[in-house]
C-alpha cells in the first residue's frame, strides 16, 4: 500500500464514522437543552412559590410557639369563617404534636393565578414524617391560607 493509498482509507473510514457522531453530537446537545431548561423550570417554580412557602413556615412555627393569633392571621377571609381563632387554638391545643414541625419538604408545587397549592411531607419533633397540604391564595398583597391538612 503507497501512502496515497493509505491516506484514501482513512478518508473512507472517517466519512463513516462522520454521520453516527453527528447524530451523537445533536443527541447530547438535545440532553444539555433539556437538562438546561429542566433546571430553569426547577428553579423558577422554587423562586415562585418562595412567599408561600414562607407563609407555611411562618404559620406552623407561630403555632407551635403557641401564638395563635399570630399563626390565625395568615389564614385567608373564608378559612377564618371556617375556623376562627378560638376554635383553631383549641385544635393546635388539642393536636399539637402535628404543628411541632422540624423540617418542611415540598416534592409537588404548583402557582398559578388562582393561588399556591405545596404539597409534601412535614417532620415532626418526635422524627415522625407525615404528609402535608396546603393551599394558599392571594389576598391583596399578601398570600394567605385558605386550606391546610397535616397528617392525614
Amino acid at each position: 500500500m503507497t501512502g496515497a493509498e493509505l491516506q484514501g482509507a482513512g478518508v473512507g473510514e472517517t466519512q463513516r464514522k462522520s454521520p453516527l457522531r453527528r447524530w451523537a453530537l445533536r443527541i447530547g446537545a438535545a440532553v444539555l437543552a433539556a437538562a438546561i431548561l429542566g433546571g430553569v423550570i426547577f428553579f423558577v417554580v422554587l423562586r415562585m412559590t418562595a412567599e408561600p412557602e414562607q407563609v407555611v413556615r411562618d404559620f406552623l412555627a407561630q403555632a407551635a410557639a403557641g401564638d395563635y393569633a399570630a399563626a390565625h392571621a395568615h389564614f385567608s377571609a373564608p378559612l377564618k369563617q371556617v375556623q376562627p381563632l378560638e376554635p383553631f387554638s383549641a385544635a393546635v391545643q388539642a393536636n399539637s404534636l402535628f404543628f411541632k414541625v422540624t423540617d418542611l419538604s415540598f416534592n409537588q408545587r404548583s402557582i398559578d393565578q388562582a393561588g399556591a397549592e405545596l404539597a409534601g411531607t412535614v417532620t415532626l419533633e418526635s422524627g415522625t414524617e407525615v404528609p402535608a397540604n396546603f393551599s394558599l391564595v392571594r389576598e391583596g398583597e399578601s398570600w394567605k391560607l385558605i386550606a391546610y391538612n397535616i397528617g392525614s
